[in-house]
């Protein structure tokens, strides 16, 4: 995985969780699970070939701000799952839609700085 496929498979996320929402998903989301940041692809390439990065800054702040998304959307997930579909849809366009564009911003900048090292 590289940097741009880590973006494309993070931003898929939202679409996932509007799907979850509305009951169209074949994905039997579970909070339990969303909430692991070390799961999906994203956090695969973290916590495996992504270590390499480790000594540079944005590598600890990626991997924070990751796992505040991860808690963001297992939130969503835990309201779908209490039939709350409206407050789903609510933390869907705020503190998720904040931490997903935070983790995006995270890796971009995590791409730069390897860019440049």
């Amino acid at each position: 995985m590289n940097f741009d496929d880590a973006i494309a498979a993070h931003i898929k996320w939202k679409v996932r969780l509007t799907q979850f929402i509305d009951g169209t998903s074949s994905e039997k989301l579970q909070s339990a699970a969303v909430c692991k940041d070390n799961l999906c692809d994203l956090g695969k390439w973290i916590y495996g070939d992504g270590v390499k990065y480790k000594p540079l800054p944005h590598y600890q702040d990626l991997v924070k701000k990751h796992a505040n998304f991860h808690v963001c959307a297992a939130d969503v997930v835990k309201k779908v799952e209490g039939n709350d579909k409206a407050g789903a849809k609510a933390a869907l366009g705020g503190p998720f839609a904040a931490a997903s564009k935070e983790t995006v911003t995270a890796i971009m900048e995590l791409k730069r700085e390897a860019a440049k090292s």
